[in-house]
């Protein structure tokens, strides 16, 4: 027992050994890494490189139209609808939502 005890301080004075030499390392100043541009000659990005958003659909078509393309969900989505307006049992909603999936 007193054996472990001594390797478990070994190890827990070797780990705060090493965490210390990563904090001195990462306090001291790196020469290899590039030191960042000053502000004045950061460059603005050209206009021709700028892509524009493509367009947009009317939404409330492109809406529509995806809901009607497949008439077995659209269904499902009224009877959802239907059956949460009318306040029915929620085991049936969750059923139908299952279905959607």
């Amino acid at each position: 027992m007193k054996r472990m005890q001594e390797e478990a301080v070994r190890r827990a004075e070797e780990m705060q050994s090493r965490a210390r030499a990563v904090q001195q390392q990462q306090n001291q100043p790196s020469y290899n890494q590039p030191k960042p541009e000053p502000v004045s000659e950061i460059k603005a990005p050209h206009a021709e490189n700028i892509q524009k958003p493509p367009e947009r659909q009317n939404e409330t078509g492109g809406l529509f139209e995806t809901l009607m393309k497949d008439k077995e969900r659209t269904l499902i989505l009224g009877l959802i609808l239907l059956l949460m307006d009318e306040k029915t049992d929620n085991s049936l909603i969750i059923a139908l939502m299952y279905l959607l999936i």
